[in-house]
């Protein structure tokens, strides 16, 4: 098809009655953040937890995932050029601008220096800012389990069985916001033995309780390949956000036993596997400018005051 038609096919699937298959555009059509968020109207009262992250390419329906319809805890990959890291800029700003501080929190860590999160410094919701040190995310990690553990305590003395009702309870003796945990380029710290074992003892204790008490992570890296990502610790991240990766193994790798994420087009063309949905949904993320990720953190932070 290539070679001959010069039609480039990024897909070929089974659908009832029919085979698709998907072929490359001459030109691709730009989506814009803000232009998708006009179709996107959020819960206010409680907060909102259903992340938009892309828009389907079959049928422009919006993909959002969510730690209540879809597994607690997620994982990224993409290569250079593929969009991750505006995949992850609209991850954040999803959570921070339908969700106020008291609602949401967010813990990133990014081993880059935050040198794609500069915009994002004066967010109320990242509290004490970007983490940027290995020392001080293993001890905020490790943090993680206390704070689960403190959280089962509140929602029981509550008679209550997760945060979400004990947030809607009336008398509720606290409030829990949910913690949004944010890991960018985990691989590189990954090589460190201490660190190592602290992400796989951290994620495999969170995996049965946290989504009840209300802490959900996301986990980003280029390559999430045996070496620095045991299958053990991938298998605990259920919803795969798989930008274009370099390779069919990789793709297999991060969409556990799935080919395919080796021929997306880049710059934000997206593979998402997705817990609680068949198969593989192809889709795009929207993009985002500097301009436009300046006016969204403005808005979240004056909105928060």
């Amino acid at each position: 098809m290539l070679t001959t038609h010069s039609l480039n096919v990024i897909s070929v699937r089974p659908e009832p009655g029919v085979v698709s298959i998907s072929i490359e555009r001459p030109q691709r059509q730009t989506l814009h953040t803000l232009d998708v968020w006009q179709q996107w109207s959020p819960p206010a009262a409680d907060g909102n937890h259903r992340l938009l992250v892309a828009v389907k390419e079959d049928d422009s329906s919006l993909v959002f995932v969510s730690p209540t319809d879809n597994a607690p805890h997620t994982l990224i990959a993409g290569s250079t050029g593929s969009g991750k890291s505006v995949l992850m800029q609209n991850i954040i700003l999803s959570i921070a601008c339908t969700n106020t501080p008291e609602q949401a929190r967010i813990i990133l860590i990014d081993p880059k220096m935050g040198v794609d999160y500069f915009a994002f410094e004066g967010l109320p919701h990242l509290g004490d800012g970007i983490i940027e040190e290995q020392e001080h995310a293993i001890e905020t990690l490790n943090g993680l389990i206390e704070e689960m553990n403190r959280r089962y305590s509140i929602i029981k003395a509550n008679r209550c069985s997760n945060v979400f009702e004990l947030n809607r309870k009336s008398d509720a003796t606290e409030r829990l916001p949910c913690l949004w945990v944010i890991h960018d380029e985990f691989a590189e710290w990954m090589m460190t033995e201490t660190y190592s074992q602290t992400v796989a003892n951290v994620v495999s204790r969170l995996t049965v309780k946290a989504r009840a008490a209300g802490i959900f992570l996301i986990f980003a890296a280029q390559r999430p390949d045996n070496q620095v990502m045991p299958m053990q610790l991938r298998s605990n991240l259920g919803n795969r956000l798989i930008l274009r990766v370099d390779s069919e193994g990789t793709s297999e790798i991060a969409l556990g036993g799935e080919k395919g994420a080796e021929r997306l087009l880049g710059r934000g063309h997206m593979a998402a596997k997705l817990e609680g949905h068949m198969g593989l949904i192809y889709c795009q993320v929207p993009m985002l400018s500097s301009t436009e990720i300046a006016q969204m953190v403005a808005a979240a932070s004056s909105t928060a005051k």
